[in-house]
């Protein structure tokens, strides 16, 4: 029986949809958006008879915000239905993004001993980590993960990978 090696590493699964961070402020502003589309509506048809002119513009100001918010809307469906895996090990970085909403998978790996720096961006509402190679870049969201996306900067770190900061005063290399 030849000896095993013991490998060393972490797998994280982004949270489920409804468990994700801003989907709830997010979901409140569309709602309260569409209210303000209806009144606005509502305005431009009933009240405005005597000025055709406004009744267009407010109408047609309304029907735009409308399609913005829809174009945002989708926006936010299709975000939610993403699943990220990300398995970091002692020698690779590996995410596989599994989009239920266009039905498909994409995996993308990187060696760590090829990775020359990592961008962190700590902010809560859009945390992501950037891996840099020679030959690639690696945009990893760490805010679907919630609290744990932190422990991926902590391993790149300890593996030996140059993180900087995008908060701090640390400038990027070139």
């Amino acid at each position: 029986m030849g000896a095993r090696t013991a490998r060393c590493g972490i797998t994280l699964t982004s949270l489920p949809d409804k468990r994700r961070a801003g989907l709830l402020p997010l979901c409140t502003f569309l709602a309260l958006g569409w209210a303000f589309v209806v009144m606005w509506l509502t305005v431009a048809l009933f009240a405005l008879w005597e000025w055709p002119v406004w009744r267009i513009l407010i109408g047609l100001s309304s029907i735009t915000f409308g399609v913005l918010l829809t174009l945002f809307g989708v926006s936010v469906v299709r975000d939610s239905k993403r699943e990220y895996v990300l398995e970091l090990t002692e020698s690779e970085v590996v995410l596989t993004v599994i989009d239920r909403y266009a039905k498909k998978k994409t995996t993308q790996m990187l060696l760590i001993d090829d990775v020359t720096y990592a961008e962190y961006y700590p902010y809560a509402d859009s945390s992501a980590i950037i891996f840099h190679t020679n030959y690639a870049l690696m945009e990893v969201p760490l805010w679907p993960m919630g609290a744990r996306g932190r422990d991926v900067v902590d391993f790149a770190e300890g593996r030996g990978v140059h993180v900087i900061n995008v908060q701090s005063d640390e400038s990027i290399p070139a």
